[in-house]
Order: C-alpha cells, then structure tokens, then sequence
C-alpha cells in the first residue's frame, strides 16, 4: 500500500514496523507503532504544510521509479540468484 501510494505521488506516514521505514526512507513520515499521538502530530504536520506535502509526494514517486519498478526488482533479483 506504501508503494501504491507513494507511485501516485500521496504523501505516507507509517509505523516504525518492520520494513515500513526503509520503504518509506526519505519520502515519508515515520512514527512510532502504536502511538497516536505521533500519528496525530504527523498528520497534522502534513494537513498544515502544503510544500511538505508536494515534497514527499514528489520524493515517493523518484524514489518508486528508482527502486521498485518491475525492471529494477528484476534486475535485483536476477543479481541474487547469480550470486549464489
């Protein structure tokens, strides 16, 4: 969902979970899990600042192109499976 969002340039916020940070990296907000008042905070940062928004939306969508397309998970793939 993180990487649906962030392919339509929609600014993220995501828990500190698993993954979810080094999906997200620079192109979202990341809080704590569980903790509503970050999220609360978090979406309020992103509701008052349009050119943060604009900023994440546009840094989800690079970062999409340059790490999750079909070609580049290929390529990444391909590589592991030579590397055995």
């Amino acid at each position: 969902m993180l990487l649906e969002a962030t392919a339509c340039e929609v600014p993220v916020v995501g828990s500190e979970s698993g993954e979810i940070p080094n999906v997200i990296g620079d192109a979202g907000l990341v809080i704590p899990e569980g903790d509503v008042l970050a999220l609360r905070a978090a979406l309020a940062r992103l509701a008052g600042d349009p050119a943060l928004r604009r900023r994440l939306a546009e840094a989800g969508r690079q970062r999409v192109v340059r790490l999750y397309t079909h070609e580049h998970v290929a390529a990444r793939l391909l590589e592991f499976f030579r590397s055995l």
